[in-house]
């Protein structure tokens, strides 16, 4: 069977072998005698489609597919083993093992496998009935899978080489680095690995709404101290398509309902975040909420209803253009002697330019810009009758002119002085360009880059000054913004990227709106270690 990853190999017992700890001499046990009971670690990766792995006891009927892909198993030693001749590069040195006749392993696909075929395993010990630390359960996707997932072509816009969170390449780096080799999911005897990893498949909202009058049975079925569902899922405003250009999406309301079952049962939502959080932050209802608070530095926006658009799409789009309007003159942008009209030239006499949004839409799509009443009326209707969409409003703002855009990560403690100054632990820049020109609604993209400091002062004319001030002023509003997500859910994020529209107005001078809260799991950019970072900061969270 395929290994577990990284780490010292404990040989029996959870001793550590002489080889495994730089062959330091002295460390081995003695041998093991064939048919000796002991348990093993049973790990497959997330990307390995035929895997085998242990369906749970008790299957309840109805409750989406769970299946174990790590953990404690017993079984017994088909031929001798001795830790002295154990080298964790050579897989024909590893323990011989035999499960248990009454563990079921079967495929995600259904398809059941041997019980009792002899399998070489990298990780053994005593049998101990004492629970793991942590119970893992990934929510991930059953349905048809899409090369996008995993497959993307090299480019400025991509996800690196973790690929994006629903996809298998995602889920097994995040398995190996951020849980398998965490270091409080060490054993107390010098062991690894005090954690159980499970794997509930779903295919759509079916699913999802099965979920929710099982939750109490997938809770029981989890043996760990700590009980944390990571849920390796899009919700969206779409009803369920069987498209592969759509997989991954659930839609939303049976998201979240699964969701709130499973936390009500016990099992804490520890990726991205708890569903409250996650449903605030996604939905960018937020961006017409804060939009009259001066401490938030957004742009004016106001949320259209369905029900209006379908009705009367010309009174609509006046209404949102008051609205902003209103708002804006509420709540004015600074702007100090000599400036330029905050947030954008087209709009310093009024509100003409601005663009329209949809709630839970991912991969910068669903984005559509306006110039006029007449275009807004178009903008909303195109958006408001597309087929399969489930959503009740859209999200009309207006325009900002910047530069480029700043995002800065920020991890918080668990706990911390109130009103202690937050940092961000990474800085990234990136320009947007044109949007494409496609015909369908939602399917245009804006090419994109990355911007290095050098390139960012650059555009600036090596203006340090301003850049300074943009990286304080971004900064300073986090704090606000950080803050406000409390308001959804009293546990600190344990990380959440935030993105900020920035304009260099003068010389040392720059202007920061803010565009987007981006949560755990979002696209890292050039930060290549920044997912390893995040995976620890999410299993720190659900270990507190």
């Amino acid at each position: 069977m395929p290994a577990a990853a990284g780490g010292d190999v404990p040989a029996a017992d959870g001793v550590t072998s002489q080889r495994s700890r730089s062959r330091s001499p002295g460390v081995g046990k003695m041998p093991l005698k064939k048919g000796r009971v002991i348990q093993f670690f049973h790990a497959v990766e997330a990307s390995d489609k035929k895997a085998l792995l242990v369906r749970p006891k008790s299957w309840k009927s109805g409750c989406p597919q769970l299946l174990q892909s790590h953990g404690w198993l017993e079984g017994t030693l088909q031929e001798p083993f001795d830790p002295a001749n154990f080298d964790p590069s050579t897989q024909s040195t590893w323990p011989l093992v035999v499960p248990r006749a009454d563990i079921v392993f079967e495929s995600r696909s259904g398809r059941p496998g041997p019980s009792t075929e002899p399998r070489r395993v990298q990780w053994i010990r005593e049998p101990s009935p004492r629970p793991p630390l942590l119970s893992l359960v990934l929510v991930r996707w059953a349905g048809k899978y899409s090369a996008w997932m995993d497959e993307q072509e090299a480019n400025d816009g991509d996800w690196g080489k973790y690929g994006s969170p629903p996809s298998d390449e995602y889920m097994t780096a995040l398995v190996r680095m951020g849980v398998l080799d965490h270091p409080s999911l060490a054993t107390a005897d010098g062991g690894r690995h005090d954690v159980e990893i499970f794997a509930l498949f779903v295919k759509g909202s079916m699913d999802m709404w099965s979920l929710c009058p099982s939750a109490s049975w997938v809770a029981g079925a989890l043996k760990g101290k700590k009980k944390a569902g990571f849920w390796m899922l899009w919700p969206a405003e779409w009803e369920d398509t069987g498209d592969p250009d759509f997989a991954c999406y659930v839609e939303r309301t049976s998201m979240f309902a699964a969701m709130r079952a499973c936390e009500a049962s016990g099992i804490s939502s520890g990726f991205p975040h708890p569903a409250d959080q996650f449903e605030l932050i996604t939905s960018k209802s937020w961006m017409a909420t804060l939009s009259t608070h001066p401490w938030a530095r957004l742009p004016a926006c106001v949320l259209v209803n369905k029900e209006k658009v379908l009705n009367d799409v010309a009174a609509a789009a006046q209404d949102a253009l008051s609205g902003m309007e209103h708002i804006r003159r509420l709540n004015p942008l600074p702007v100090q002697p000599g400036d330029p009209p905050a947030p954008s030239e087209i709009n310093k006499d009024g509100i003409k330019k601005g663009v329209v949004k949809m709630g839970w839409s991912w991969e910068n799509r669903f984005v559509s810009a306006f110039v006029g009443v007449n275009q807004l009326q178009a903008r909303l209707k195109d958006m408001m009758t597309q087929s399969g969409c489930t959503a009740s409003y859209c999200i009309v703002q207006e325009w900002v002119d910047f530069d480029f855009e700043m995002r800065q990560y920020f991890l918080p403690p668990s706990s911390c002085t109130p009103g202690a100054r937050l940092e961000p632990v990474r800085i990234e820049c990136n320009a947007w360009g044109e949007r494409s020109k496609e015909s369908t609604v939602g399917q245009s993209h804006a090419s994109f880059s990355k911007l290095s400091e050098e390139a960012c002062l650059h555009r600036w004319a090596e203006d340090k000054e301003a850049w300074e001030s943009a990286k304080t002023q971004a900064t300073e509003v986090g704090q606000f913004l950080i803050a406000w997500l409390l308001s959804a859910n009293a546990r600190p994020v344990p990380m959440i990227r935030l993105d900020f529209m920035v304009k260099r107005i003068g010389q040392g001078k720059a202007r920061v709106i803010f565009g987007e809260y981006c949560e755990m799991g979002a696209c890292c950019l050039g930060w290549k270690e920044g997912p390893p970072t995040i995976w620890k900061a999410a299993v720190d969270a659900v270990l507190r």
